[in-house]
């Protein structure tokens, strides 16, 4: 037998997936009366909405239509992908491309020598028109020659292959929760004390080189990365 809780929830789903994202939902009293049951048992359902993301409770305001969640698979995929596999579509503003020398760092991450080359290139990365990430990759001039002639809006994976013959096997990942600077904030447009996803990932070419290194910035309530142990 059903619970009455499952049947409700199975209806609000159906009617959340025709509504648009801050919509409002009926009130839980509202809604109770509606499908002929205790506001418990509303609830309950609402509650399993939430946790699902489906929607977002504000307290003294009410219970709305959640944003889409992106969820990135820690495995070799790029923003692009993602995006597609969200059902959006993925664009990107170049904030900054240049070429200097490496860092200690920089020339650490990348498998290089000191004061070596390398090309920085800064990102806002969009679903859509919302701005999801901030991204600051680094690569060794040497193995890009005339990249910063290129369209770099666009997916730079695709681009690495294409225009390179790089194709990336697999990618290294550090992951932490960071709070945003005042300016990478305001790029993303969200409050400053809302935490973000930093993501630090190198790939790797077939035959064993670093292609890449890239930090990045996510929106943490915007996106989700899920790490499958089996890859």
């Amino acid at each position: 037998m059903v619970a009455k809780y499952e049947e409700v929830l199975k209806d609000l789903s159906l009617t959340i997936a025709e509504m648009e994202p801050g919509d409002r939902l009926a009130g839980e009293q509202a809604l109770a009366e509606q499908y002929g049951v205790s506001a418990m048992t509303v609830r309950r359902a609402l509650q399993v909405l939430i946790q699902a993301k489906r929607i977002v409770g504000i307290r003294g305001r009410g219970t709305f239509v959640a944003q889409p969640t992106v969820t990135k698979r820690m495995v070799m995929a790029s923003f692009t992908d993602s995006m597609k596999a969200a059902g959006m579509t993925a664009h990107a503003s170049v904030l900054a491309a240049s070429l200097g020398p490496a860092t200690a760092e920089a020339a650490a991450d990348l498998g290089i020598g000191r004061h070596d080359q390398i090309i920085t290139v800064q990102r806002l990365r969009f679903g859509d028109d919302v701005a999801l990430s901030i991204d600051t990759t680094i690569l060794s001039a040497t193995s890009v020659p005339g990249i910063l002639g290129e369209d770099l809006t666009g997916s730079l994976y695709e681009l690495l292959y294409r225009k390179y013959g790089m194709n990336l096997s697999r990618a290294e990942s550090r992951v932490s929760a960071v709070l945003p600077s005042a300016e990478q904030a305001e790029l993303l447009e969200i409050p400053q004390g809302q935490p973000c996803l930093r993501v630090h990932s190198r790939s790797i070419t077939e035959e064993g080189t670093i292609a890449e290194q890239t930090t990045s910035l996510y929106r943490g309530d915007r996106y989700e990365l899920s790490i499958n142990p089996d890859n």
